[in-house]
């Protein structure tokens, strides 16, 4: 597999919730795919974590490091207008400029269900694809 990129939105539901989003990412990790991020899903995931879920500062500094510190940063260039929300094309730009495999997202709806080399899934479709047959609640 040639890597993955992850949604702001399952790294919000992992962070806060845990479910099939973290078991997701711990997977992501175990099986050591490479996984993208961009500065902009960084800091989106930071931004929300803040104002929508009241994480402090420290919470802040305590939790996510070590999880960018798993991810490849990736700078992309390439400007798209694709997704039906144009907030979640910066996700896809980060997902094409890495060749990514997959771009993992709760959001399906909003993307393309394929763009160039990488197909947009749901957390439960990769936990399927890494671990078939595997309890997934």
């Amino acid at each position: 597999m040639t890597g993955v990129v992850v949604d702001t939105n399952v790294y919000i539901s992992a962070l806060a919730f845990g479910g099939v989003p973290q078991r997701a990412l711990e997977l992501i990790s175990s099986n050591g795919l490479p996984l993208y991020i961009s500065p902009s899903i960084m800091d989106e995931v930071s931004g929300t974590l803040a104002a929508k879920f009241d994480w402090t500062k420290a919470e802040l500094e305590l939790f996510l490091p070590p999880l960018w510190d798993r991810c490849i940063i990736i700078k992309p260039t390439l400007r798209l207008e694709i997704c039906s929300d144009p907030d979640d094309n910066h996700v896809l730009e980060c997902a094409v400029a890495a060749e990514a495999e997959f771009l993992i997202t709760g959001n399906a709806k909003h993307f393309p269900k394929a763009y160039k080399a990488t197909k947009v899934i749901n957390p439960r479709q990769l936990l399927d694809i890494l671990a078939p047959g595997a309890e997934k609640s």
